[in-house]
């Protein structure tokens, strides 16, 4: 920030940074433990929403679901917020980075917990404004900190709730961990949404609360409508599955009667319902061969394709439902804001830590680009483009021609994952943000969407996905580099690993990521190096500020 290598509170709140009206606020908490399936989340959300203002409160946790409830709030809750944020200068605290040289904080892993608030503002450029709560704490901002969260507390009562909503875990390895260590715990079963029952007729969306939709789809947020035990259990029998609903099972290998755990007290086989390899099992059983889209990649022809799957020889290509039903559906969106591709990673290890993000912003008539990419312990590679014409023009036209925003919508089921996933907290994960401005179409000004690619490819959208990826690339390789830079990592627990130690002289510089560091902190550029990749011959750090490609060894 203006030359400071590890701006502090201090440095910040005298820091200049346009912004609009602020409509929205965020307040969000993360924890990882070492044992599978411990993460847990807490997302709390000031906003105006139908009838006024609302906090809505989200709390994710791996092993016990999701708890959705809905308070009501009022303008005045904002508007204090907004107050602090101009007083503190809280649009600012985002630039705050901690010196190593004084984080004396115990750090083992990079990955055990995170806090944050985030604001959004109604600004013709639609930027949001985030800052690490631990990073504002360690300079001296937790005051402010618990006067806000003392705002939104002030609404977490009973008397103000409107609405709550409860998704159980579906995870059957959950499941079965429960059992073993709850004997007690009762397996919870999948009925028609508020006990109605199976032959109602309408049923009422767990995802949005939308009462009576009548078809397989919520006619408000898209969400499938949810199926009873009964017909899940029919759907079991007709695969030939084993329909297991608790107490003892017979085992289909041998014949063994009153098991009770995971495998069989005869022959040790799995029960059929959680053996890993049921799926290769089942396909072999019934003697299919692989789809039309395998087919195509061996070179059959369309024509014998065709007859295969007339003589039920190949597996008739079933779109999937709910993303055919949100594709075909119209959508009017007025300008739009931002496009933000972000990825991220953890692991176990302090040097694990990677975040990769690309965002591009419609404003002036140009779009302005910035990618940043930062791993492990070194300093993170910043680079601002002017994008090309075409490729973002071509993208606006791809998110409104598909009615992209829609995907919001999706969701990723976890129970869908493989036996062995999420052993570890081990953690990562990709998403797609497109914001518009909405006022010119009697919504928001502010209306963001988060598309999640996991789950759009588990609904079959892949090709969405890649095309996406695609144009995530186009946004820097056909763009123009207006500057490139390189920042102290973002990642708090991070920072204490940066590797800078003090110089045994205090006017020698150490070197770190092609930096040299003096005593007081302030980095210095060494020697310029070109990319043998790209030929950018701009670079100061380990990494290409261009293409990322890492400095090899006699590039000067």
């Amino acid at each position: 920030m203006d030359g400071i290598q590890y701006p502090t509170l201090e440095d910040v709140k005298k820091k200049n940074v346009a912004h609009g009206k602020l409509i929205a606020v965020d307040r969000h908490s993360s924890s990882h433990g070492m044992m599978m399936f411990s993460g847990v989340s807490d997302k709390f959300t000031l906003k105006e929403g139908e009838g006024g203002f609302v906090i809505v409160h989200e709390h994710k946790s791996e092993m016990d679901g999701t708890v959705e409830n809905i308070y009501r709030a009022d303008e005045g809750a904002l508007q204090r917020i907004s107050e602090i944020a101009e007083r503190e200068n809280l649009y600012a605290w985002g630039k705050m980075r901690i010196d190593p040289q004084k984080d004396n904080r115990p750090v083992v892993f990079d990955y055990s917990s995170s806090s944050g608030i985030t604001l959004f503002t109604d600004d013709r450029i639609g930027n949001t404004f985030s800052f690490n709560c631990e990073t504002a704490k360690f300079y001296g901002g937790g005051e402010v900190i618990s006067e806000i969260n003392e705002i939104f507390n002030s609404f977490l009562t009973e008397d103000r709730l409107i609405s709550q909503k409860q998704t159980p875990v579906t995870d059957a390895r959950v499941i079965e961990m429960k059992k073993m260590w709850f004997p007690e715990y009762k397996e919870p079963k999948v009925f028609d949404v508020n006990g109605q029952a199976a032959d109602s007729g309408k049923w009422d969306c767990p995802q949005c609360n939308a009462q009576g939709n009548e078809g397989k789809f919520c006619f408000n947020c898209g969400q499938p409508k949810p199926c009873t035990q009964n017909e899940a259990d029919a759907v079991k029998k007709e695969a030939g599955e084993l329909v297991y609903n608790g107490g003892d099972w017979e085992c289909p290998e041998c014949g063994q009667g009153g098991n009770q755990g995971k495998f069989c007290l005869n022959c040790g086989r799995w029960r059929p319902d959680l053996d890993p390899g049921r799926d290769k099992k089942q396909k072999e059983q019934s003697g299919t061969v692989q789809p039309s889209e395998s087919a195509r990649k061996m070179g059959i022809p369309n024509g014998i394709t065709e007859m295969m799957k007339a003589m039920k020889l190949f597996p008739e290509d079933k779109p999937d439902e709910q993303l055919t039903a949100l594709l075909g559906t119209e959508v009017a969106h007025g300008r739009l804001i931002s496009f933000e591709s972000s990825s991220w990673s953890n692991g176990m290890s302090i040097n694990s830590h990677r975040q990769d993000s690309t965002k591009a912003v419609w404003a002036d008539d140009k779009t302005a680009v910035t990618r940043y990419i930062q791993e492990g312990i070194y300093d993170a590679a910043v680079t601002e483009f002017t994008a090309g014409e075409k490729a973002a023009a071509e993208l606006e036209e791809f998110i409104r021609s598909k009615n992209l925003t829609n995907l919001s919508k999706l969701s990723f089921d976890s129970s869908k994952n493989g036996p062995f996933a999420n052993m570890t907290d081990i953690s990562g994960g990709t998403h797609y943000c497109i914001v518009f401005d909405d006022s010119s179409v009697g919504g928001r000004s502010f209306e963001a969407f988060t598309i999640d690619p996991a789950a759009l490819d588990q609904h079959g959208g892949e090709s969405i996905t890649a095309k996406l990826r695609e144009f995530t690339d186009r946004l820097c390789t056909e763009s123009v580099i207006v500057s490139s830079r390189r920042e102290p990592p973002r990642t708090g627990g991070m920072q204490g690993f940066s590797g800078i130690t003090a110089a045994a002289d205090p006017g020698e510089p150490t070197k770190k990521g092609g930096i040299a560091h003096t005593a007081s902190g302030v980095g210095e550029t060494c020697g310029k190096w070109t990319c043998s990749e790209c030929g950018y011959d701009e670079n100061t750090g380990k990494f290409c500020n261009n293409c990322g490609c890492p400095q090899k060894a006699g590039q000067s």
